[in-house]
């Protein structure tokens, strides 16, 4: 995927975190921006995903602002959940719910970015989360952003170290899974 088709996929209303998308566009025509993706069926793979919510130093849930905040990965999530505020609570239990009663397997398409230790979610942590928690089958699609690792872009990669870019335009993804 190129990254205008990145942009044109996810900008409007799909990525809700707060990342500098004019940033992302400047650096990318700078080619310092590009695209992977990769298909999996593999629910080790969502649950190492990196979530942009965070376990304070207490082992509650923190703030991204926080500077000892450690980001959770999907699989780790339930380590906060007793702090979680209610609205997250209820939008986790809706999604699982869900997923338990669906047939067939659930299919998420995921906005990242990546970073040192893997891929941090740019959108889709609830469903996400529901989806590891079902324990139900999965087919994932995700889309990763690569590039510098300066909060600016992004406030989460204060908590990462991004990986290289690939050439210029889009990196081939992987069939892992």
């Amino acid at each position: 995927m190129r990254l205008d088709d990145f942009v044109t996929v996810f900008r409007d209303d799909a990525v809700r975190v707060e990342l500098d998308w004019d940033a992302v566009l400047a650096e990318g025509s700078r080619g310092e921006v590009g695209v992977s993706g990769t298909y999996s069926r593999s629910r080790r793979l969502l649950g190492a995903l990196y979530t942009v919510w965070y376990e304070g130093a207490d082992g509650a849930d923190a703030d991204v602002r926080q500077a000892a905040a450690r980001p959770l990965r999907v699989a780790e999530t339930g380590r906060t959940e007793r702090s979680w505020p209610a609205e997250r609570t209820r939008r986790v239990t809706r999604f699982e719910q869900a997923f338990r009663a669906a047939a067939e397997p659930v299919r998420l398409v995921l906005p990242a970015y990546a970073v040192g230790g893997g891929l941090l979610l740019l959108d889709g942590t609830h469903r996400s989360v529901a989806a590891h928690r079902a324990g139900v089958p999965v087919r994932l699609l995700v889309y990763a952003l690569h590039g510098p690792s300066r909060a600016e872009l992004l406030p989460d990669l204060r908590h990462h170290a991004t990986v290289g870019s690939p050439p210029a335009g889009s990196a081939p993804g992987s069939g892992a899974g």
